[in-house]
């Protein structure tokens, strides 16, 4: 996906890219061993309280905020290219750069992924039905992304036709209030939703619990573009922000996990007209806000440049990306019978998962029409 704006390309933002796309691969390993959560092949249904206590940490932290930073780092982007190109043509270079990426996935990873995990599976017969039934519009998989990425683009477009006529100028300070009006906001919006669509429900392979944040975040992108928002994220800012998001998040997601319905087996903080689901879609919203706001500060003081070694993994994430879950599920499936801590091989398989799917990537991407395709 394309992060040229304003003529050049910001290093600290493709960093911060690339490392999430490693958690992308890293959760779904975690969902192997823990049990917690939905992948194609999971090995361990139950584990041991510390391992709980250790995937419960990494899973919720997670989750409440990598793939709303990928939604407002594509926002941010989508500005800018909207700008550049013009509507046509950035249309036709969304549609080409995330739907082609989908139906590969849907029409081809995703029917390996099922063969692989599910050998009793007449693979034949799952393809036919997929597509007689329309099943296949759920076979995205970790390409949900893109193709929610897609729709959010095209209704950004719409809306910008429909308001074009229409000029205002945002100047969005990053305080406490304009913060926490955010946090706010997205909490809200996330606990209604979850009356209707608990956590651990999907539509089309699409968990419309979490999109309260997605489109907020998408739209802050689109903003930060317009007015300069990112760009008045300081490193103290960061520092300050990161340290509330664990200082105040830490000891508000034990309470949750204490209180809220988890340490009794009632996963209340799920959804419903209850108190603790309102908690924990605003320790969720919290936290996302938070950190997001500490990592850009960070990156952007830290990790604004890029060696050759972080040039390949920005290169090669959205590869990462697509391929990595055929990748995990067959190297989970090899190492099935080595006997290890599932924490630690929840390690080990991260380790090997990630490194071979920048490696497989890499290699596809060196076939000339398909670097276009996955870049």
């Amino acid at each position: 996906m394309e992060q040229k704006v304003r003529g050049s390309r910001l290093s600290y933002i493709d960093n911060l890219r690339a490392l999430m796309i490693i958690f992308v691969v890293m959760l779904h390993t975690a969902v192997t061993y823990s049990g917690f959560g939905s992948w194609y092949y999971v090995e361990n249904k139950s584990v041991d309280f510390v391992s709980t206590l250790f995937f419960g940490f990494f899973q919720s932290f997670t989750q409440a905020y990598f793939m709303s930073l990928l939604f407002l780092i594509a926002g941010y982007f989508a500005a800018g290219n909207l700008d550049a190109k013009g509507t046509g043509c950035f249309v036709a270079g969304r549609l080409f750069r995330l739907g082609i990426p989908v139906l590969i996935y849907i029409f081809l990873i995703n029917p390996v992924c099922v063969m692989i995990s599910h050998p009793e599976v007449n693979i034949a017969d799952y393809y036919i039905q997929g597509i007689l039934s329309f099943d296949f519009i759920s076979w995205t998989g970790p390409l949900w992304f893109a193709l929610a990425l897609l729709i959010f683009t095209l209704v950004y477009v719409l809306t910008r036709k429909i308001s074009n006529s229409i000029n205002f100028y945002c100047k969005f300070e990053i305080n406490i209030k304009n913060v926490l009006l955010l946090v706010f906001f997205i909490t809200i919006a996330a606990f209604a939703i979850r009356t209707v669509f608990p956590i651990g429900t999907d539509v089309i392979n699409l968990q419309f619990s979490f999109f309260s944040a997605y489109v907020i975040m998408f739209a802050v992108g689109i903003m930060s573009y317009r007015y300069g928002i990112i760009d008045r994220i300081d490193y103290n800012t960061g520092k300050r922000w990161f340290a509330a998001s664990f200082v105040i998040g830490l000891p508000f997601w034990i309470f949750l996990m204490l209180f809220g319905g988890p340490a009794e087996g009632i996963f209340l903080i799920n959804g419903g007209l209850n108190w603790q689901a309102f908690a924990y879609a605003l320790w969720e919203s919290f936290y996302c806000v938070t950190i997001i706001i500490g990592l850009i500060g960070i990156f952007k003081y830290r990790y604004n440049t890029q060696n050759s070694f972080q040039k390949f993994l920005s290169d090669n994430a959205f590869g990462v990306f697509v391929f990595h879950a055929p990748i995990l599920i067959g190297i989970s499936i090899l190492f099935n019978q080595l006997a290890l801590y599932p924490v630690l091989k929840f390690i080990f398989i991260s380790i090997i998962a990630v490194s071979a799917s920048f490696i497989f990537s890499y290699s596809i991407r060196r076939i000339g029409f398909l670097r276009k395709i996955f870049s």
